[in-house]
């Protein structure tokens, strides 16, 4: 039955959210290539510092992306006042949150690919270095993985408020806070889901434990949204 509903998610969905992937990748590879190119191609990494200069921005596109998909998609049922009429149907309310949910780990998930297209083509534009594969593919998609909590946050929010102003501005702080959350020293603060993308980098020690922390919570936030949404009064 979920599975309908998301069949049923992805026809009425927006075409902007599919843009939206394809943008954040190519905004993404491009300020990358750009600050790669004026600062640090001639330092001792040389095309290898593209890496640490990917990191300088993945977490903020990566929460913002988050953060503007999950408005959109929830936006759609606030906009046309059909949340009573969806939440009648004969399904359980949660598949109907779950269904958003699938769909907004997809469209991070393709954002996550169209970036390691993206920064590929880069490499081979600028150098006949062999591509490292292990880390072009575990920097993009570790930040995927390491956003579950923001995305499930964020997936909350747009539901619970039709004015969408909130949960904006929510995910637009925590996207510029990413990385200076990272790198505070208190580790109640580097808990806070926003500081998870930053902290999965191959880059980071002990980051694998991030990316395990992230999918755990994001799990669990996903699933105390989707009891919260099902008990819910909608008018």
């Amino acid at each position: 039955m979920i599975w309908r509903l998301c069949i049923a998610e992805g026809i009425k969905m927006k075409r902007i959210c599919w843009w939206l992937t394809v943008i954040q990748a190519v905004g993404l590879t491009l300020m990358t290539a750009l600050e790669w190119y004026l600062y640090f191609r001639q330092g001792p990494d040389g095309v290898y510092a593209g890496f640490a200069v990917m990191y300088m921005f993945l977490s903020f596109v990566m929460l913002l992306g988050a953060t503007i998909l999950a408005s959109i998609v929830s936006g759609t049922e606030h906009d046309t006042h059909m949340w009573k009429h969806l939440l009648s149907l004969p399904v359980p309310r949660s598949f109907v949150y779950l269904s958003k949910a699938v769909w907004l780990i997809v469209l991070q998930a393709l954002t996550a690919l169209f970036t390691v297209i993206g920064m590929t083509f880069i490499w081979l534009l600028y150098t006949s270095e062999p591509i490292p594969w292990d880390m072009m593919i575990k920097q993009p998609f570790y930040a995927f993985m390491a956003a579950m909590p923001a995305l499930a946050l964020q997936l909350w929010l747009s539901t619970r408020f039709a004015n969408q102003a909130l949960p904006i501005a929510i995910g637009v702080i925590g996207a510029i806070a990413s990385l200076f959350l990272a790198r505070a020293d208190a580790l109640w603060i580097k808990a806070l889901p926003w500081a998870y993308p930053a902290l999965s980098s191959p880059f980071i020690p002990n980051h694998l434990n991030w990316i395990t922390a992230g999918l755990s919570v994001g799990t669990l936030f996903l699933a105390i949204g989707s009891v919260h949404f099902a008990r819910r009064e909608v008018v």
